[in-house]
């Protein structure tokens, strides 16, 4: 990357303008493609831009009588954020964002965005006024907005205001081999963060870092992961387990890796790692090598589609698994902290698609849980029909599962200073009821008698 001096501002803008219009063009289920590295400078007019796209579209309707190309939207989207935070002078932004236009189109685009920067800047108040305007201040289409306030109703802002929030890092302390809270708060502020614990393995570091700055990270027993989402990473129950029983676990919908690795971490047995993807499944292989030694559990991956019932009876795999773990595929509206494209990549349709994506693998996967056993479904979403709606129906559509205690509804929150630091999730707890033609003994026989030597390699495929 070039250093700042060497490169001009105009070209970070461009390319972010870019990455910006890609990204939302691509499909819904795709964080679309980089067009080459990407430096942190450009990174960060990335997420700026896109976090001011609502105010975009709102300010555009003010101020112009059509919308322009998706990369002019995105380069004004990237000089009003640049704007309001007064990353730089504002006649700088203007000037730089003018010759980036110019770059991407040509000079009477330039002059559209010329006016448009100086418009903002010479009306202040009715700049101002754009920020109240649901769209601007949530940076979400209005039909997502209805969704969270009739899930929510006189919490929806709150929640709405959190999600807008730029995330903080959190890490996730992996049991034994790392020291205690307070001990690593200490270690933090030896290295020049400001360290506070967020749960039992959860801390907030201050600033965020690269993970190579993180304490504890390359030894392995430092992880970067949510402190919600590190709930379903000891949320099993495996004290009834027989003392010589062997786990056998299934991380149904695996990549990037961190939740197998995290069950690998407090269970004994095999976390069976399976994902679609072979390309996202690759990234275990890297966490792997970094965090063996701190393992409890074997962790195989596998590449297989859970949707595909007849891939799932010729898979090499137990037949019947102790705990299944489904991390399901979901609208994403619990982490647009982290990622704020989400809402304008999703539709009313695209949703209604993904739950019944859930449904099917929950139907699927309740048949390979043996009696006894525990099945987690997790979304990383705010949505009641991604959470508390899906759970209600599997209930009711499936004779003798029983609700466990989980964490349940779990809303983003954004004080880590207050020890309050998470994305917005959600977890039921579904147990098969014993089957007293089948003993433990018995089905533990048929977890474990299953042929190895069909065994992936690390990285064969989250």
């Amino acid at each position: 990357m070039a250093d700042a001096k060497s490169r001009p501002l105009r070209a970070d803008i461009a390319q972010a303008a870019r990455e910006i219009a890609a990204n939302l063009s691509a499909d819904s289920s795709s964080q679309g493609e980089s067009r080459g590295p990407i430096s942190p400078a450009v990174s960060d007019l990335i997420y700026r831009g896109t976090r001011f796209w609502g105010l975009t579209q709102t300010r555009l309707k003010r101020l112009a009588s059509k919308s322009p190309e998706p990369q002019i939207a995105a380069l004004l989207s990237i000089a009003w954020a640049a704007l309001h935070c007064e990353m730089r002078p504002s006649h700088l932004i203007v000037d730089e964002s003018v010759a980036a236009a110019k770059a991407l189109t040509d000079t009477k685009v330039a002059g559209f965005v010329n006016a448009l920067l100086r418009k903002t800047l010479s009306d202040p108040d009715a700049s101002r006024r754009d920020f109240e305007d649901p769209v601007a201040r949530w940076n979400a289409p209005e039909w997502w907005i209805e969704k969270i306030k009739q899930d929510y109703a006189g919490q929806s802002e709150s929640i709405l205001d959190t999600l807008v929030q730029r995330a903080g890092l959190t890490i996730r302390l992996c049991g034994r081999h790392a020291p205690s809270i307070e001990a690593y708060c200490r270690l933090a502020d030896a290295c020049g963060l400001k360290a506070r614990p967020l749960g039992a393995a959860a801390v907030a570091l201050f600033p965020a870092v690269g993970v190579e700055k993180i304490p504890g990270f390359t030894e392995g027993w430092a992880s970067v992961q949510d402190a919600a989402a590190q709930l379903a990473c000891n949320i099993f129950d495996d004290q009834k387990s027989p003392p010589d029983h062997r786990l056998q676990i299934l991380d149904a919908c695996a990549a990037p890796g961190g939740k197998s690795i995290g069950l690998a971490q407090r269970y004994s047995g095999v976390v069976w790692a399976a994902d679609s993807s072979a390309a996202r499944l690759a990234r275990l292989a890297r966490d792997m090598a970094r965090v063996r030694h701190t393992l409890l559990a074997e962790i195989r991956p596998v590449v297989i589609n859970i949707l595909d019932a007849g891939a799932l009876d010729a898979a090499e795999m137990p037949k019947l698994f102790d705990f299944i773990l489904l991390d399901a595929p979901c609208s994403a509206s619990g982490v647009t902290r982290r990622h704020p494209d989400i809402a304008w990549k999703r539709t009313p349709l695209s949703i209604a698609s993904v739950v019944d994506t859930q449904r099917r693998m929950l139907d699927i996967l309740w048949p390979r849980l043996r009696p006894g056993g525990e099945l987690v479904f997790v979304t990383c979403s705010v949505f009641s029909e991604e959470g508390e709606k899906q759970q209600q129906a599997f209930l009711d559509r499936t004779p003798g599962a029983r609700l466990l205690p989980s964490p349940g509804r779990c809303l983003p929150k954004a004080r880590p200073d207050a020890g309050q630091d998470q994305d917005g999730f959600f977890f039921a707890k579904f147990q098969k009821p014993p089957d007293e033609t089948l003993p433990l003994s018995s089905v533990a026989t048929l977890c474990d008698s299953t042929d190895r030597s069909h065994e992936l390699p690390i990285g064969a495929g989250r």
